[in-house]
């Protein structure tokens, strides 16, 4: 598999169809891909009865409303198809990311201080390691 970052259109076997840049990858015999920026579009069919047609509205959500990292990973047998998208589809997606963005519930980062894995602040661990380095024996100009 060629290992560069397109933009795409991806149809899953959930049958949605993402937007999103993709970076296909092969790891142990395994395909997967990594999608940044993953949205879909959602379509809700309008009637405009003084002209007497039915309109489209689309409206793009992240493809992951609560997730907190924009980059995710499908592996290639949940892939029904893959395409790449023109100029025109990526001009599309570009926008609609922003609007999609803009409306996803999630709009920060998540305070890591409340998740596992949280080992302290840059601030706090300085002054740890200034109070240490302050504190130890000066080494001799001999060693």
């Amino acid at each position: 598999m060629p290992e560069s970052i397109f933009y795409a259109t991806m149809k899953l076997s959930t049958s949605e169809e993402v937007l999103c840049e993709v970076l296909p990858q092969e790891e142990e015999g395994e395909e997967f891909f990594v999608l940044s920026n993953p949205i879909i579009i959602g379509e809700t069919p309008q009637i405009d009865k003084e002209q007497g047609v039915v309109m489209s509205v689309l409206s793009p959500r992240k493809w992951m409303l609560y997730a907190n990292e924009d980059v995710t990973i499908v592996y290639r047998n949940h892939v029904v198809s893959i395409s790449e998208m023109d100029k025109f589809g990526v001009d599309f997606y570009k926008k609609a990311l922003i609007a999609a963005k803009c409306s996803s519930p999630i709009k920060r980062k998540v305070d890591t201080k409340n998740h596992t894995g949280y080992l302290g602040k840059i601030e706090q661990l300085r002054k740890k390691l200034d109070k240490n380095y302050n504190n130890s024996p000066d080494l001799t100009t001999d060693s």
